[in-house]
């Protein structure tokens, strides 16, 4: 029998796809492997990524560095918020399963990179904007997580059965399990309760 990738592992990935589908974000690719596998994940872009899981998806800010380099955007707030959604919810799913401490998993391997993405999120919005954005998107992420527990444990069985699974599979069962189909941008943040989902 074939190792399969630790439920954690996949149910972290799987939240980092709740918030791509649910903004209507492009999933390409998402991988989890079991910890005895060492080699490095070759990702899209063809750099060797060391990881157990690794979820590649279209972002609103792909690369915050060159953010300031640019006009200015009157949305840039709004994208901000949502790509920290896709930063969060893996941690938020994490801890979800685990009943654990979602700053522990911040701090930790398995959500360092997603803490460090969603810290050069943040320095992209004025200072006195990045403590509401960022509370925002975490109780964004646990309702998010909370309301969709069903669709994204579903994602993580797939995930777990198949360890390298294309976006398009992962976007036909969230909608599948949830009824429901996205458009990029049409949900409106505003629309997730501000307190997590039971």
């Amino acid at each position: 029998m074939k190792p399969k990738a630790s439920r954690v592992v996949a149910i972290h990935e799987a939240g980092h796809c709740l918030a791509h589908w649910w903004n209507g974000q492009s999933i390409h690719r998402v991988i989890v492997r079991p910890s005895s596998v060492r080699e490095p994940v070759i990702d899209r872009r063809g750099r060797e990524v060391r990881c157990q899981g690794l979820t590649e998806a279209s972002s609103f800010i792909s690369s915050p560095a060159f953010i300031p380099l640019l006009p200015p955007r009157p949305d840039l707030l709004e994208d901000v918020e949502r790509d920290l959604l896709h930063a969060y919810a893996g941690p938020v799913a994490e801890s979800r399963q685990n009943h654990g401490s979602l700053v522990v998993v911040l701090l930790t391997s398995a959500g360092a990179g997603d803490s460090q993405h969603a810290d050069e999120l943040l320095a992209l919005l004025p200072e006195d904007q990045r403590r509401g954005a960022s509370a925002r998107a975490l109780a964004r992420s646990r309702s998010l997580v909370g309301r969709y527990w069903r669709a994204l444990s579903a994602v993580a069985d797939l995930l777990q059965e198949k360890g390298d699974v294309e976006g398009d599979e992962i976007m036909s069962l969230f909608a599948a399990v949830t009824g429901e189909t996205q458009r990029w941008k049409g949900n409106p943040l505003a629309s997730i309760p501000m307190r997590a989902a039971a």
